[in-house]
């Protein structure tokens, strides 16, 4: 399973809300600044546990802003 965000200019609104930049927002969450950049542009999914750092530096509920996508099962013959 992977774990991807809903909506990316939400993601960076609410960073904006927060009052932070990407450098201070990756600081808050306690996540390097290249992982929150490739996070942040929808480059790379975040891992169980810096989706928590970032729900929580956020102050949001896991639900507002990514989802667990479910691998397609594969149909062999």
């Amino acid at each position: 399973m992977k774990i991807r965000l809903k909506d990316i200019e939400l993601f960076e609104e609410l960073i904006i809300r927060k009052g932070h930049s990407k450098r201070s927002f990756a600081e808050a969450a306690g996540i390097g600044q290249v992982t929150a950049l490739q996070i942040a542009s929808g480059d790379r999914n975040p891992s169980p546990r810096i989706a928590k750092r970032i729900i929580d530096a956020l102050e949001v509920e896991f639900d507002e802003i990514f989802v667990i996508e479910k691998p397609k099962p594969t149909i062999t013959s």
